[in-house]
């Protein structure tokens, strides 16, 4: 009767290991940066808008580019559970031979609240709120890279709603 009672409480334990597990990975998969839309400059004809394309599409956690032609920008969609590096979609534009006039990202954030001018990490970046009052993050929230260039200031990447 003893071991009858020892293997359930150990069957308990393990179902309650993996339920935390399963709850754990879902919360890690929910904070995510889901897309980014790119506002290209320099940009003269549909060869140029091509070449960004194809530059965005070949980086390795981009699932989908989709191109407005008319207005140079670009919806770039990552693949789920896939890291995303800011600098390889700046990187692919600069490279293409172009600039880049706003970057915007869709993401799923850990954060509930933007504290005006705090700084945070999230996705392997440093963020900082650009803003003039605390304001309640949407879940997904679209959120604008104001940094020049999309360069990081002293490793921090600027952000506004």
């Amino acid at each position: 009767m003893d071991s009858c009672i020892y293997l359930k409480i150990q069957n308990m334990k393990s179902k309650l290991i993996l339920l935390l597990l399963i709850i754990g990975s879902s919360f890690y998969a929910q904070a995510q940066i889901k897309s980014a839309e790119i506002l290209a400059s320099g940009l003269t004809c549909s060869m140029c808008s091509k070449a960004i394309y194809k530059a965005l599409d070949k980086i390795p956690f981009v699932d989908t580019v989709k191109v407005n032609i008319e207005t140079s920008t670009y919806i770039v969609d990552f693949k789920k559970g896939e890291t995303v590096q800011i600098e390889q979609l700046r990187d692919a534009v600069y490279d293409a031979g172009f600039a880049i006039d706003k970057m915007q990202l869709l993401a799923n954030w850990d954060e509930k609240l933007a504290a005006k001018d705090a700084v945070f990490g999230a996705f392997g970046y440093q963020f900082k709120w650009q803003l003039n009052a605390n304001k309640s993050i949407a879940s997904p929230q679209k959120v604008t890279i104001v940094n020049k260039d999309v360069q990081p200031i002293n490793g921090v990447y600027l952000l506004k709603f």
